[in-house]
Protein backbone atom coordinates (compact mmCIF):
# COMPACT_ATOMS: atom_id res chain seq x y z
CA UNK A 1 0.00 0.00 0.00
CA UNK A 2 1.16 3.38 -0.64
CA UNK A 3 1.16 6.11 1.56
CA UNK A 4 -0.78 8.28 -0.66
CA UNK A 5 -3.17 6.10 -0.77
CA UNK A 6 -4.62 7.06 2.78
CA UNK A 7 -7.35 10.28 2.66
CA UNK A 8 -8.43 11.43 5.46
CA UNK A 9 -11.82 13.51 3.71
CA UNK A 10 -14.23 13.23 6.00
CA UNK A 11 -12.33 10.93 8.48
CA UNK A 12 -12.70 12.10 12.16
CA UNK A 13 -11.74 8.72 13.58
CA UNK A 14 -12.95 5.49 14.45
CA UNK A 15 -15.56 6.06 17.22
CA UNK A 16 -17.25 8.64 14.80
CA UNK A 17 -16.94 6.22 11.87
CA UNK A 18 -18.27 2.78 13.96
CA UNK A 19 -21.64 5.41 15.01
CA UNK A 20 -22.18 5.82 11.23
CA UNK A 21 -21.81 2.58 10.18
CA UNK A 22 -25.09 1.75 12.64
CA UNK A 23 -27.35 3.89 11.41
CA UNK A 24 -29.68 3.45 8.62
CA UNK A 25 -28.54 4.88 5.77
CA UNK A 26 -31.73 4.10 3.13
CA UNK A 27 -33.11 7.91 4.11
CA UNK A 28 -29.86 9.20 2.93
CA UNK A 29 -29.48 6.92 -0.23
CA UNK A 30 -32.62 8.08 -1.01
CA UNK A 31 -31.93 11.92 -0.50
CA UNK A 32 -28.99 11.50 -3.04
CA UNK A 33 -31.06 9.73 -5.42
CA UNK A 34 -33.51 12.73 -5.89
CA UNK A 35 -30.51 15.22 -5.63
CA UNK A 36 -29.15 13.31 -8.83
CA UNK A 37 -29.71 14.85 -12.15
CA UNK A 38 -29.17 13.67 -15.84
CA UNK A 39 -27.36 14.79 -17.82
CA UNK A 40 -30.29 15.77 -20.00
CA UNK A 41 -31.79 17.73 -17.45
CA UNK A 42 -28.40 19.40 -16.64
CA UNK A 43 -28.77 20.05 -20.40
CA UNK A 44 -31.85 21.78 -19.67
CA UNK A 45 -30.93 23.66 -16.72
CA UNK A 46 -28.06 25.47 -18.47
CA UNK A 47 -29.98 26.17 -21.35
CA UNK A 48 -32.68 27.71 -19.17
CA UNK A 49 -29.95 29.94 -18.05
CA UNK A 50 -29.27 30.53 -21.09
CA UNK A 51 -26.36 28.52 -21.60
CA UNK A 52 -26.07 26.56 -24.74
CA UNK A 53 -24.16 23.80 -25.58
CA UNK A 54 -23.57 24.95 -29.46
CA UNK A 55 -20.23 25.54 -31.41
CA UNK A 56 -18.59 28.86 -31.37
CA UNK A 57 -15.31 30.14 -32.77
CA UNK A 58 -13.15 32.76 -31.33
CA UNK A 59 -10.50 35.06 -33.57
CA UNK A 60 -7.65 36.37 -31.21
CA UNK A 61 -6.05 39.55 -32.21
CA UNK A 62 -1.78 39.48 -32.81
CA UNK A 63 -1.87 41.24 -29.02
CA UNK A 64 -4.16 39.02 -27.37
CA UNK A 65 -2.41 36.03 -28.72
CA UNK A 66 0.80 37.69 -27.43
CA UNK A 67 -0.57 38.15 -23.87
CA UNK A 68 -1.47 34.51 -24.28
CA UNK A 69 1.34 33.24 -25.10
CA UNK A 70 2.99 35.27 -21.70
CA UNK A 71 0.56 34.14 -19.70
CA UNK A 72 1.09 30.43 -20.68
CA UNK A 73 5.00 31.09 -20.18
CA UNK A 74 4.19 32.66 -16.94
CA UNK A 75 1.93 29.30 -15.59
CA UNK A 76 4.77 26.87 -16.91
CA UNK A 77 7.67 28.78 -15.09
CA UNK A 78 4.84 28.24 -12.25
CA UNK A 79 4.43 24.49 -12.59
CA UNK A 80 8.50 24.11 -12.49
CA UNK A 81 8.49 25.91 -9.20
CA UNK A 82 5.92 24.04 -7.97
CA UNK A 83 7.03 20.86 -9.19
CA UNK A 84 10.73 22.06 -7.69
CA UNK A 85 8.96 22.88 -4.28
CA UNK A 86 7.18 19.47 -4.57
CA UNK A 87 10.63 17.36 -4.73
CA UNK A 88 11.83 19.02 -2.07
CA UNK A 89 9.05 19.06 0.57
CA UNK A 90 7.18 15.81 -0.31
CA UNK A 91 3.76 15.51 -0.14
CA UNK A 92 2.91 13.22 3.02
CA UNK A 93 -0.62 12.23 4.74
CA UNK A 94 0.95 13.68 7.95
CA UNK A 95 0.81 17.01 6.30
CA UNK A 96 -3.07 16.62 7.45
CA UNK A 97 -3.90 19.55 10.02
CA UNK A 98 -7.52 19.50 10.27
CA UNK A 99 -9.27 22.64 12.03
CA UNK A 100 -6.24 24.28 13.41
CA UNK A 101 -8.50 26.45 15.27
CA UNK A 102 -9.29 23.98 17.41
CA UNK A 103 -5.34 22.57 18.08
CA UNK A 104 -6.03 18.78 18.41
CA UNK A 105 -3.26 15.93 16.94
CA UNK A 106 -4.08 14.74 14.01
CA UNK A 107 -1.17 12.91 13.13
CA UNK A 108 -2.90 10.06 14.61
CA UNK A 109 -5.60 9.54 12.03
CA UNK A 110 -3.35 8.23 9.33
CA UNK A 111 -2.82 5.36 11.52
CA UNK A 112 -6.59 5.17 12.18
CA UNK A 113 -7.83 5.19 8.62
CA UNK A 114 -5.70 2.66 7.35
CA UNK A 115 -6.15 0.29 10.44
CA UNK A 116 -10.57 1.24 10.07
CA UNK A 117 -9.96 0.39 5.97
CA UNK A 118 -7.99 -2.51 6.76
CA UNK A 119 -11.25 -4.25 9.07
CA UNK A 120 -8.63 -3.66 12.24
CA UNK A 121 -11.87 -2.66 14.22
CA UNK A 122 -14.63 -4.13 12.69
CA UNK A 123 -15.21 -7.01 15.68
CA UNK A 124 -14.35 -4.29 18.24
CA UNK A 125 -16.84 -2.76 20.44
CA UNK A 126 -16.84 1.41 21.04
CA UNK A 127 -14.52 0.64 24.17
CA UNK A 128 -11.91 -1.16 22.86
CA UNK A 129 -11.68 0.34 18.94
CA UNK A 130 -11.27 3.41 21.24
CA UNK A 131 -8.54 2.21 23.32
CA UNK A 132 -6.56 1.30 20.06
CA UNK A 133 -7.41 4.79 18.76
CA UNK A 134 -6.28 7.01 22.09
CA UNK A 135 -2.81 4.85 22.23
CA UNK A 136 -2.43 5.72 18.85
CA UNK A 137 -2.97 9.49 19.61
CA UNK A 138 -1.16 9.91 22.85
CA UNK A 139 1.89 8.26 21.03
CA UNK A 140 2.06 11.27 17.83
CA UNK A 141 0.51 13.46 19.99
CA UNK A 142 4.43 15.08 20.87
CA UNK A 143 5.27 15.32 17.26
CA UNK A 144 1.59 17.31 16.46
CA UNK A 145 2.35 19.91 19.44
CA UNK A 146 5.48 21.23 17.84
CA UNK A 147 4.32 21.75 13.98
CA UNK A 148 3.90 25.47 12.62
CA UNK A 149 5.36 28.70 13.52
CA UNK A 150 6.72 29.26 17.23
CA UNK A 151 3.86 31.92 17.66
CA UNK A 152 0.60 29.92 16.06
CA UNK A 153 -0.23 26.98 15.12
CA UNK A 154 1.40 25.07 18.23
CA UNK A 155 -0.62 23.62 21.09
CA UNK A 156 2.26 22.85 23.30
CA UNK A 157 5.75 24.75 22.94
CA UNK A 158 6.69 22.89 26.49
CA UNK A 159 9.07 20.55 24.62
CA UNK A 160 12.88 21.45 24.20
CA UNK A 161 15.05 20.44 20.79
CA UNK A 162 16.29 17.61 22.94
CA UNK A 163 13.30 16.20 23.83
CA UNK A 164 11.28 16.58 20.70
CA UNK A 165 14.35 14.36 19.18
CA UNK A 166 13.77 11.91 21.97
CA UNK A 167 10.06 11.52 21.29
CA UNK A 168 10.62 10.80 17.27
CA UNK A 169 12.75 8.20 18.72
CA UNK A 170 10.45 7.05 21.53
CA UNK A 171 7.03 7.61 19.28
CA UNK A 172 8.97 5.45 16.07
CA UNK A 173 9.70 2.79 18.69
CA UNK A 174 6.16 2.79 20.40
CA UNK A 175 4.17 2.44 16.88
CA UNK A 176 6.35 -0.37 16.36
CA UNK A 177 5.75 -2.03 19.39
CA UNK A 178 1.77 -1.49 18.85
CA UNK A 179 2.19 -3.07 14.97
CA UNK A 180 3.88 -5.95 17.21
CA UNK A 181 1.83 -6.58 19.75
CA UNK A 182 -1.54 -5.40 17.94
CA UNK A 183 -1.71 -5.39 14.24
CA UNK A 184 -2.07 -8.34 12.36
CA UNK A 185 0.01 -10.09 10.70
CA UNK A 186 -1.69 -9.57 7.23
CA UNK A 187 -2.29 -5.59 7.80
CA UNK A 188 1.38 -5.18 9.66
CA UNK A 189 3.58 -4.12 6.76
CA UNK A 190 1.26 -1.25 5.77
CA UNK A 191 1.46 -0.33 9.02
CA UNK A 192 4.98 -0.70 9.49
CA UNK A 193 5.27 1.43 5.95
CA UNK A 194 2.91 4.43 7.24
CA UNK A 195 5.53 3.92 10.36
CA UNK A 196 8.72 5.47 7.98
CA UNK A 197 6.72 7.80 6.55
CA UNK A 198 6.03 9.30 10.07
CA UNK A 199 9.01 9.26 10.71
CA UNK A 200 10.89 11.22 7.47
CA UNK A 201 7.86 13.50 7.81
CA UNK A 202 8.88 14.28 11.54
CA UNK A 203 12.35 13.60 11.61
CA UNK A 204 12.45 17.61 10.08
CA UNK A 205 9.89 18.56 12.82
CA UNK A 206 12.24 17.68 15.54
CA UNK A 207 15.56 18.98 13.92
CA UNK A 208 14.27 22.63 13.63
CA UNK A 209 12.22 23.11 16.64
CA UNK A 210 13.05 25.14 19.43
CA UNK A 211 11.33 25.62 22.56
CA UNK A 212 11.72 29.20 24.40
CA UNK A 213 14.40 27.86 26.95
CA UNK A 214 16.37 26.93 24.08
CA UNK A 215 16.23 30.14 22.36
CA UNK A 216 17.15 31.94 24.92
CA UNK A 217 19.93 29.94 25.78
CA UNK A 218 21.17 30.14 22.44
CA UNK A 219 20.45 34.07 22.38
CA UNK A 220 22.62 34.69 25.81
CA UNK A 221 25.64 32.56 25.00
CA UNK A 222 27.79 35.43 22.87
CA UNK A 223 27.28 37.32 26.00
CA UNK A 224 29.62 38.18 29.14
CA UNK A 225 28.81 36.39 31.79
CA UNK A 226 27.83 38.58 35.01
CA UNK A 227 30.34 38.69 37.36
CA UNK A 228 29.02 41.44 39.85
CA UNK A 229 30.57 41.47 43.63
CA UNK A 230 29.00 41.90 47.10
CA UNK A 231 25.65 41.27 46.09
CA UNK A 232 22.68 39.46 47.92
CA UNK A 233 22.00 35.69 48.04
CA UNK A 234 19.02 36.81 45.74
CA UNK A 235 21.09 38.68 43.34
CA UNK A 236 23.36 35.68 43.45
CA UNK A 237 21.58 32.92 42.58
CA UNK A 238 20.06 34.86 39.53
CA UNK A 239 23.25 35.59 38.38
CA UNK A 240 24.24 31.92 38.49
CA UNK A 241 21.39 30.78 36.84
CA UNK A 242 22.01 33.27 33.73
CA UNK A 243 25.45 31.98 33.89
CA UNK A 244 23.60 28.37 33.54
CA UNK A 245 21.21 29.43 30.82
CA UNK A 246 25.06 30.68 28.66
CA UNK A 247 26.32 27.40 29.73
CA UNK A 248 23.62 25.70 28.02
CA UNK A 249 23.81 27.56 25.13
CA UNK A 250 27.32 26.74 23.83
CA UNK A 251 26.74 23.72 24.08
CA UNK A 252 27.72 21.32 20.99
CA UNK A 253 28.47 18.22 19.60
CA UNK A 254 29.77 15.93 16.81
CA UNK A 255 27.97 13.75 14.47
CA UNK A 256 30.07 10.71 16.12
CA UNK A 257 28.42 12.23 19.66
CA UNK A 258 24.77 12.41 17.97
CA UNK A 259 25.03 9.02 16.69
CA UNK A 260 26.47 7.78 20.43
CA UNK A 261 23.90 8.98 21.47
CA UNK A 262 21.15 7.53 19.33
CA UNK A 263 22.29 4.17 19.80
CA UNK A 264 22.18 4.45 23.57
CA UNK A 265 18.08 5.54 23.05
CA UNK A 266 17.67 2.87 21.17
CA UNK A 267 19.36 0.16 23.20
CA UNK A 268 17.18 1.68 26.15
CA UNK A 269 13.60 1.18 23.78
CA UNK A 270 15.23 -2.64 23.17
CA UNK A 271 14.84 -3.46 26.77
CA UNK A 272 11.66 -1.42 27.28
CA UNK A 273 10.22 -3.15 24.40
CA UNK A 274 11.60 -6.18 25.39
CA UNK A 275 10.17 -5.71 29.18
CA UNK A 276 13.81 -6.39 30.46
CA UNK A 277 13.28 -3.43 32.74
CA UNK A 278 10.49 -1.67 34.37
CA UNK A 279 9.32 1.51 32.18
CA UNK A 280 10.10 3.78 34.86
CA UNK A 281 13.78 2.86 35.19
CA UNK A 282 14.34 3.31 31.42
CA UNK A 283 12.36 6.61 31.25
CA UNK A 284 14.68 7.90 34.31
CA UNK A 285 17.55 6.54 32.50
CA UNK A 286 16.16 8.33 29.36
CA UNK A 287 15.97 11.52 30.88
CA UNK A 288 19.63 11.19 32.44
CA UNK A 289 21.12 11.04 29.15
CA UNK A 290 19.32 13.47 27.72
CA UNK A 291 20.53 16.06 30.51
CA UNK A 292 24.14 14.62 29.94
CA UNK A 293 23.87 15.06 26.58
CA UNK A 294 22.06 18.74 26.24
CA UNK A 295 24.03 20.14 29.55
CA UNK A 296 27.35 18.66 27.71
CA UNK A 297 28.29 16.50 30.15
CA UNK A 298 28.68 19.36 32.96
CA UNK A 299 28.30 19.00 37.20
CA UNK A 300 26.93 22.31 38.00
CA UNK A 301 23.36 21.90 39.89
CA UNK A 302 21.87 24.91 38.38
CA UNK A 303 22.38 23.50 34.59
CA UNK A 304 21.24 19.93 35.68
CA UNK A 305 18.54 21.49 37.52
CA UNK A 306 17.48 23.98 34.78
CA UNK A 307 17.21 20.69 31.91
CA UNK A 308 15.46 18.79 34.25
CA UNK A 309 12.90 21.05 34.61
CA UNK A 310 12.79 22.05 30.68
CA UNK A 311 12.46 17.94 29.86
CA UNK A 312 10.58 16.42 32.38
CA UNK A 313 7.26 16.88 31.49
CA UNK A 314 7.68 15.40 28.25
CA UNK A 315 9.89 12.35 29.88
CA UNK A 316 6.47 12.03 31.50
CA UNK A 317 4.26 12.67 28.60
CA UNK A 318 6.70 9.67 26.86
CA UNK A 319 6.16 7.23 29.48
CA UNK A 320 2.86 7.74 30.08
CA UNK A 321 1.64 6.47 26.46
CA UNK A 322 4.24 3.45 26.51
CA UNK A 323 2.97 1.81 29.96
CA UNK A 324 -1.01 2.36 28.42
CA UNK A 325 0.42 -0.30 25.92
CA UNK A 326 2.04 -3.09 28.94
Amino acid sequence: MSCIDVNLTNYTGVREKKADSRKDRTAAEAQRADRTQTPEERKKAYEEMGIHAEKFIVDFSPDSQEFMSRVAERKAAQRAEQERLEAENPWSPFDYRGDLSKNEPTQYLVFSKFLYDEGFFHDMNDEQAGKMEDMLKNITAGMDSIRGPLDAGRWDNSMSHEAAKLDLYSSVNALNYFAETYVPEGMRDGFKALIKEYENYNSRLAENHRNSMDLYCESMKSISAPNATGISADVRQAQERTKAYQQIGRVTHSEQEEKELKEDYQALFDKLAGKEDSARNIFDSLQNLLVNYASGGSKNNMVISLLNANNAGSINKMFQYWSAMF
